[in-house]
């Protein structure tokens, strides 16, 4: 197995007193560090884990032109004795990479993928919500940064994992409907990629669910629906 050297850098002081993390919107707070990987020259380079902030971007990012973004979604938990739990991190990163693929983007090789994670929530276990239904969300996404526009896979890309302490999605029961027009995947399309343009194409016909009093949808398949 490769040895991975993460640099680590710690938040002056922890944000979580200015949170509840029992009490949280699923996606609208975030634990004080984050995991950031760049890829240049052909490998995963510049491994840190930094306080959660912002960063720049230039107009010009390929991301924001030709879309080449993918993320996961996964969970961590405490149990009553305080052992932190994590669901499937190998799964994870083995379809994550999937998508990858399919994006025509790098694959993150799994022991990184893992490492990073563990060494991440570790940092910031604190913010798990040791509460039944409540748990600390894990986003791993990556995205294009090569400064280019022209209609290429970039050549340079940002690896990012960081978490979101929440309770439950949703607060009531769901109420669903089956879509008999809009299409979510379609053959030899990008359905089997958890891609961002694939969640972008499902919002419309989302908000017109919504509008009717629903939550989600029982997507269909492409031609028979």
């Amino acid at each position: 197995m490769e040895d991975f050297r993460i640099d680590v850098k710690r938040i002056a002081q922890s944000r979580i007193s200015e949170v509840d993390i029992f009490n949280t919107r699923f996606g609208h707070k975030f634990s004080d560090h984050m995991f950031v990987a760049e890829y240049k020259n052909g490998e995963w380079t510049d491994l840190q884990i930094l306080p959660f902030e912002k960063f720049l971007m230039s107009p010009a990012s390929s991301v924001l032109h030709y879309g080449q973004a993918i993320f996961e979604g996964m969970k961590a938990y405490k149990t009553d004795s305080g052992e932190v739990l994590l669901s499937r991190p190998w799964e994870n990163a083995e379809r994550f990479n999937s998508s990858a693929k399919r994006i025509c983007m790098p694959e993150v090789p799994k022991e990184l993928f893992v490492e990073a994670l563990s060494q991440l929530i570790s940092i910031d276990r604190e913010w798990i919500p040791a509460s039944d239904g409540c748990s600390l969300y894990i986003r791993p996404v990556m995205f294009s940064t090569d400064e280019f526009i022209g209609v290429k896979a970039s050549e340079s890309y940002k690896f990012i994992i960081f978490s979101s302490p929440s309770g439950a999605y949703y607060k009531e029961p769901i109420k669903v409907m089956v879509e008999t027009h809009f299409s979510r995947a379609c053959e030899g399309g990008i359905g089997s990629a958890k891609a961002a343009g694939n969640y972008a194409a499902s919002l419309y016909p989302a908000k017109l669910a919504q509008q009717k009093g629903l939550h989600q949808i029982i997507w269909t398949d492409s031609k028979e629906h």
